[in-house]
């Protein structure tokens, strides 16, 4: 009893122990998720119309179409430029595909597995398939259906009967055609829904005949244009009133499509220093004194300089300027250098010229050696026999095309010494020195080669040197010594405020207030600077300054604002505003200006306007861009419709204040038809709409574009 009186005494105590143990071990399963959960909320890409596409898919993507890239151009890895270029191919795509699933949804839109089978092997082939290269004839340059068709064949073949090494890129083909096969599909949806948008605006009879009228009717005009940027700024006004009212009233014109981020920054190179070059200097002097006294350059060459010593002649024209004027006075053995030409130092060695055809034109049947296959016997006598053959008179191409007929009757083409090195001295030897139309066996490591000479050119001088190029790099002292400069000029009190200053009196050329968007790939055309721009957008600190490391170049920026709304503020737009509205106001007065003066023609116009006279022939109502001046509406209005030698104006136009006189119109002598001229116009309906639909459904499916938060 006493024990059970001794808890009920401590009860109240008790609890608010279990409460604490409780909530520890709350919040201690909240801190060990917690990473998880704000991960998933992290964990956006992007998002159409509620639905979230994670990064992973997204990636998995980019990943898709970088493979597919390298695949037809051939290319085992992407610069950042064509990176960046499928990043946004790849968003657009898939905002694509999601807007499309969910019109299609709606309107009852599909692609059979027939109209699928239709694209690919019917007779309407996805034009997307007749561009792939996979899928041309090399010879013809045109699509092959054969090609695809053993392509298909290929990548369906049963696991089973592939070997290993055939399974693991008979899988690559396959992922590759699903990735094809899904583009197709899309591509034909939107060709539907294209079609179903263009179907809903229909073109009447009488719309048809008035734009074929107008067609027809071709003006020559005169005309006197006052442009405003020839009228000062100053002799017209506009309020910050007058500018937020605008704003006000035309808001959905300045929608943001993705966050901007205002960034004030500047650059510094990373070059080597004077002690960078003293050091390569003092090497430079030890090879140039070991290459003086070497019988043999090439290990010399290789202990220092960035190029591998060729022991080949080479002609003239394959030389430097400063490698040609030396070796063309120099005698055997004489040396130049080291001398400091750029950021590299030079040192050359004359090793021996000659006289002789600087190419020749040559003809090749290359053979396995024959005790690389283990059978010495069976190969030699098989290139012996080959060899013979031709001797005998029959023609090296037949031969070679008969050997193998994608050859091309073993034609090399034009070759010089240095194209040759590589295979060996006693390759370039007997292609140079062996007499035009004769043949030549040639053994060297892993191969037999018999070669005839077609033609040669006419000798030439031909020099053989040995080359030492010696780079200047930046060390690891100098970059050091660059980095610990802004890493002090990042951590100066009040640099967020006095960033441009400080700058400024360090001799840094200071880039203010610079617009960049989340889509932007570099910052300011430079490559690798992405990072910078992700980094503002990110950063929560207005003022916030860094430093960016490249790879030759640093960057210290500070984020200036980040605009994150839907809507572009009115400080990031004014400007364009304040553009308009005094383009306006210019044209106001001048009309008003020019009115006031009751002067009539046009002579009168060009001295009043300070202008002189200009003339523009066969506009009529439908020219988009009208000679000299671009597109300019009311000049196509006048050219219709204003009575002939009559001065029209002064009006607005785009580039300036107009005053016309429509001094002919002639009639076109085209026949009218109906059915030509409603399919033009629909076509050019047709194309507005499917530009403009899909921008107009991506603002109504809630488009967000999130992927500046992590890339």
């Amino acid at each position: 009893m006493a024990t059970l009186q001794n808890i009920r005494n401590k009860a109240g105590f008790l609890v608010v122990v279990i409460g604490i143990a409780m909530l520890a071990f709350i919040l201690g399963d909240l801190l060990t998720s917690g990473s998880n959960l704000f991960r998933k909320v992290q964990d956006r890409a992007f998002e159409v119309n509620g639905e979230v596409i994670p990064t992973k898919a997204y990636f998995d993507r980019v990943t898709e179409w970088e493979n597919f890239q390298k695949m037809i151009s051939g290319e085992n890895s992407l610069d950042e430029n064509a990176t960046s270029q499928i990043r946004e191919l790849v968003y657009q795509q898939m905002v694509r595909e999601r807007v499309l699933d969910n019109q299609a949804k709606k309107l009852g839109l599909v692609v059979t597995k027939e109209e699928m089978n239709d694209l690919v092997k019917g007779e309407n082939v996805s034009p997307l398939l007749q561009q792939l290269p996979f899928f041309v004839n090399p010879q013809t340059g045109i699509y092959d259906s054969n090609a695809l068709m053993n392509f298909l064949s290929t990548i369906n073949k049963p696991a089973e009967t592939l070997q290993p090494e055939e399974r693991a890129i008979v899988e690559q083909y396959k992922s590759m055609w699903l990735f094809i096969e899904n583009m197709i599909k899309y591509q034909r949806l939107e060709e539907k829904y294209g079609a179903l948008l263009s179907g809903a605006v229909m073109v009447n009879d009488v719309e048809a005949k008035t734009m074929f009228d107008l067609s027809q009717k071709n003006a020559d005009m005169k005309y006197v244009v006052q442009n405003y940027f020839s009228i000062s700024d100053s002799l017209v006004s506009v309020s910050n009133d007058e500018i937020s009212d605008y704003y006000n009233k035309h808001k959905d014109n300045f929608r943001l499509m993705e966050p901007i981020a205002k960034i004030t920054y500047f650059t510094r190179d990373i070059t080597p220093s004077d002690e960078d070059f003293a050091e390569v200097e003092t090497q430079a002097k030890d090879a140039a004194a070991k290459l003086a006294t070497a019988t043999n350059p090439a290990t010399i060459v290789a202990d220092y300089s960035d190029a591998p010593y060729r022991d080949v002649f080479v002609s003239a024209h394959a030389l430097s300027p400063s490698q040609l004027s030396f070796a063309s006075t120099a005698a055997i053995s004489d040396m130049y250098g080291p001398v400091r030409e750029g950021d590299s130092y030079q040192i050359y060695k004359l090793m021996d010229k000659t006289v002789a055809p600087d190419s020749v034109h040559l003809r090749m049947i290359v053979v396995p050696d024959a005790s690389a296959l283990g059978q010495d016997s069976v190969v030699t006598h098989f290139v012996d026999s080959v060899y013979n053959e031709i001797q005998s008179g029959k023609s090296f191409a037949d031969v070679a095309n008969t050997l193998n007929p994608q050859s091309n009757g073993g034609d090399a083409g034009w070759v010089r010494e240095i194209d040759l090195a590589s295979a060996g001295k006693e390759v370039v030897q007997a292609a140079f020195a062996t007499p035009v139309g004769s043949l030549k066996k040639i053994s060297v490591p892993g191969q037999q080669i018999i070669m005839q000479v077609e033609e040669r050119t006419q000798p030439v001088n031909k020099y053989k040197l040995a080359v030492i190029n010696m780079p200047v790099v930046v060390s690891e002292k100098t970059s050091n010594n660059a980095d610990n400069e802004l890493n002090q000029f990042v951590s100066t009190p009040d640099v967020s405020k006095k960033f441009t200053e400080l700058a400024s009196e360090k001799g840094y050329a200071v880039i203010p207030n610079y617009t960049a968007t989340a889509n932007d790939f570099t910052l300011g055309q430079i490559p690798g600077s992405r990072q910078v721009i992700n980094w503002a957008l990110n950063e929560k600190k207005v003022g916030a300054v860094k430093k960016f490391d490249l790879s030759n170049l640093r960057i210290v920026a500070r984020v200036d604002d980040v605009v994150h709304s839907a809507t572009a503020p009115l400080s990031e737009v004014s400007a364009g505003i304040k553009s308009q509205l005094l383009r306006d106001k210019k044209a106001e007065k001048v009309i008003a200006d020019l009115k006031a003066k009751n002067i009539g023609t046009l002579d009168e116009y060009a001295s009043a306007m300070n202008a002189q006279i200009d003339t523009v022939k066969f506009v009529n109502f439908t020219t988009q861009n009208i000679t000299g001046l671009g597109f300019e509406p009311t000049l196509n209005a006048f050219a219709a419709y204003a009575p002939l030698n009559k001065v029209m104006g002064p009006v607005k136009g785009n580039m300036g204040v107009f005053v016309v006189s429509v001094e002919n119109r002639t009639e076109g002598t085209e026949m009218y038809d109906a059915a030509l001229t409603k399919k033009a116009i629909q076509n050019n309906s047709a194309y507005r709409l499917q530009m403009q639909s899909m921008e107009v459904l991506k603002r109504k499916l809630n488009v967000k574009d999130n992927r500046y938060r992590f890339f």
